[in-house]
């Protein structure tokens, strides 16, 4: 039959033609009828039926009479067959053959012989060599197997995934040629694809773990499909596919979206228009906020709570692609956390912004820890005013700011007459209870500008900034003075006191905080030497080397 034309089409139209077909049909050089409909090159009555399907060739079991139309308009009798070719993933084709009607060609509907297929399985390959090409050229390993599970096809690709040599992988078994890799429960045992090849398990994608010519085991997904002719399986199409990298980047996935939400950070993805799409578990509770109610919204209201702090951050992010900052927070319920934040950009190759990452950290008990290690190192644990610490840090920064403004600063030196005789008779609650009371009565002499601050034991003192004249201080002197002789209720016991004050003045009378806080000091013991319950200030004279011992009161 190699003077037979051979050609395939689809359901209606020419898709390849053999040469001993354009011959028979009369196209010479380049010319070719393919693209036409085959009902184009019938000029008998049987065009109509077969511009809707050639189907109905293939039902016959003998060869057509057809008059067929040259490329000169020359007409001819043809005896044509048609074959069925299933192939479902590129539509339904199929084959037809003819040559000019004879009487050793007759359509007398004789069986298709073994013989003939071959002739046209052979005249089909010779046609379709682009088609081999592109086999030959496919990414995916394409294997064909006849009925006897012997591999009669292989494509360099199914070779080079098996590591095994092209040419002897024709014509080996195809159970022989694939092998379990380690890691399955079967490894080093023969899969039986031929088995399941007769069954008619087809056009359903296995994974399965395989291991190559060299041992090395790889993730692997093949498909089977059945070759057929004439409503036959005559072999079977096997494709395969290394998939060892999707594989992996799964699990990278499927690990990486168990981090985003099983990790203790507070994650959140939004996209180049700001707006979220995605949340972990641990962003809702830290916030409060369920994925439901922020997706779509803007993580400028959930990550920001000050308009120009939210400017001043994506400015900067802008920059630098990645920035962190420590703010104070409220949830969805209104109670306040501290958070440590950090937003980050992501691009795509050419630059741009896709997407948004954020994380969030609750970090409310280490901030409550180091605000109450500050607490502790700045401010007495008794009364709960400045220490000694904070008393002198403001005033070394009070002085400087008086020196640049060209101010005055007025500074009490305070000490208890009659504590130590209050805390012997009544005890040392009552004294403690005592020393919290003088602190709230001081801070209510004072203005809100002013500092007061114990030193220690029964010794405070009073820091007034932006004094107008010595005589404002006086009127508070005065005051504390009066406060202070009222009688103390300490617990139902009733506890008496006075205060002996030392005053002095800056920069009238010091030129630095040191030496401010030294002359209050001999002022104060001067007041002590007067009879206690009085003020002094501090005027020349007074400096002594060293301040003496004062009473044990």
């Amino acid at each position: 039959m190699a003077s037979d034309g051979v050609c395939l089409c689809d359901s209606v139209t020419l898709v390849d033609i053999n040469s001993a077909g354009l011959t028979l049909l009369g196209y010479t050089g380049n010319a070719t009828p393919v693209g036409q409909l085959f009902a184009d090159l019938v000029a008998s009555a049987e065009s109509k039926k077969l511009s809707k399907s050639l189907a109905s060739l293939t039902r016959g079991k003998g060869a057509t009479r057809l008059e067929l139309t040259g490329a000169d308009g020359r007409t001819f009798a043809a005896d044509v067959k048609a074959t069925k070719l299933e192939k479902p993933k590129n539509g339904e084709r199929v084959l037809l053959t003819f040559h000019p009607a004879s009487s050793d060609k007759a359509a007398t509907g004789s069986k298709e012989t073994t013989g003939e297929v071959s002739s046209q399985t052979e005249e089909l390959e010779r046609m379709s060599r682009r088609t081999r090409q592109i086999i030959d050229a496919a990414s995916e390993g394409i294997i064909g197997v006849n009925l006897e599970g012997q591999i009669s096809v292989a494509n360099p690709t199914a070779a080079e995934i098996l590591d095994r040599d092209l040419h002897a992988l024709r014509g080996m078994s195809i159970d022989g040629a694939f092998v379990y890799g380690t890691g399955s429960d079967n490894a080093g045992e023969h899969l039986s694809l031929l088995s399941d090849m007769q069954k008619g398990k087809y056009y359903v994608k296995q994974e399965v773990r395989l291991a190559r010519g060299d041992g090395v085991s790889f993730e692997a997904e093949y498909t089977i499909a059945p070759m057929r002719e004439n409503k036959q399986t005559t072999g079977y199409v096997l494709t395969l596919r290394d998939v060892s990298e999707r594989k992996q980047a799964e699990s990278e996935l499927r690990l990486a979206a168990t981090v985003f939400d099983h990790t203790s950070e507070g994650l959140l993805v939004a996209d180049a228009g700001e707006r979220i799409t995605k949340i972990n578990r641990a962003f809702t509770a830290i916030t409060g906020y369920s994925e439901k109610e922020v997706v779509g919204q803007s993580f400028k209201s959930i990550l920001f709570f000050d308009e120009k702090v939210y400017r001043d951050t994506m400015k900067d992010l802008q920059k630098t692609g990645q920035i962190e900052w420590e703010q104070w927070c409220k949830n969805k319920t209104g109670d306040r956390y501290a958070a440590r934040q950090a937003l980050s950009l992501v691009r795509g190759p050419d630059g741009e912004v896709q997407q948004f990452a954020a994380i969030l950290n609750d970090i409310t008990e280490r901030k409550l820890d180091e605000e109450q290690i500050r607490y502790q190192a700045n401010y007495d644990q008794l009364t709960g005013i400045p220490n000694r610490a904070l008393f002198m840090d403001r005033l070394a920064r009070l002085v400087i700011e008086s020196r640049r403004t060209k101010t005055n600063i007025g500074l009490m030196f305070i000490d208890l007459d009659g504590f130590k005789a209050v805390n012997d008779t009544l005890g040392h609650d009552a004294g403690d209870l005592l020393l919290k009371q003088t602190a709230d009565r001081l801070n209510y002499c004072v203005r809100e500008s002013d500092t007061v601050a114990r030193l220690g034991g029964d010794e405070f003192t009073v820091i007034m900034p932006l004094i107008d004249s010595i005589e404002s201080t006086v009127v508070v002197a005065d005051r504390i003075l009066e406060s202070l002789t009222e009688p103390f209720d300490l617990d139902g016991q009733e506890g008496r006191i006075s205060a002996s004050i030392g005053i002095s003045i800056y920069p009238e009378q010091a030129d630095d905080d040191k030496q401010l806080l030294h002359k209050a000091d001999v002022a104060m013991f001067h007041a002590k030497s007067q009879g206690k319950a009085n003020y002094q200030f501090y005027r020349d004279g007074l400096e002594i080397d060293g301040v003496p011992e004062r009473d044990a009161d």
